[in-house]
């Protein structure tokens, strides 16, 4: 309900929304409130319940002080619901645009409803934010290890590695 969109597709608690973003990069407590959270949560992939709010949302951290620095990737709707070739057409365009992104800026923001939670791997996310109650325990279990695989990486020269990954739970339903 928090990510309940209108007909016009803003959210009917965009305010509160708003808010929560602010607390989300502003409250020391939360991820991306500080620049060492920031520095640590570069490349993350949130999970959203509905392809309305996904799309809200990604208008609302293009416009956020924090979020407008971070791109913003919409990995959602556009084939979802139809036969499996479609599907799979649709995820491996996500993919890409993912790995493009990535490659092309030093912070990103995934937001997906169902795609890129299962069979794929982009060793540069080191968060999921589960945004949404999932609709199965598979596909908790799917999305929330999305960003708990190995990713070596190249700064001036030196070899640094991945060191933490985290799932953030911001939807009241554990599995």
């Amino acid at each position: 309900e928090f990510f309940e969109t209108n007909n016009s597709g803003k959210f009917v608690h965009e305010a509160d929304v708003s808010k929560w973003l602010d607390a989300l990069s502003r409250n020391e407590k939360y991820p991306f409130s500080t620049k060492a959270w920031r520095s640590e949560l570069k490349h993350t992939f949130w999970l959203l319940h509905r392809v309305a709010s996904a799309k809200a949302l990604q208008k609302l951290l293009q416009n956020h002080p924090v979020f407008e620095n971070y791109d913003i990737i919409l990995a959602a709707g556009d084939g979802r619901g139809h036969d499996q070739d479609a599907e799979q057409v649709t995820t491996d365009k996500s993919i890409n645009r993912v790995k493009e992104a990535i490659k092309a800026h030093d912070k990103t923001i995934t937001l997906s409803v169902g795609q890129l939670t299962t069979g794929i791997t982009i060793p540069e996310w080191t968060a999921v934010l589960m945004l949404s109650n999932a609709k199965s325990r598979s596909l908790y279990m799917q999305a929330a290890f999305r960003a708990q695989n190995p990713w070596e990486y190249e700064i001036d020269g030196d070899i640094y590695q991945k060191q933490n990954a985290d799932t953030l739970f911001f939807s009241g339903k554990r599995y």
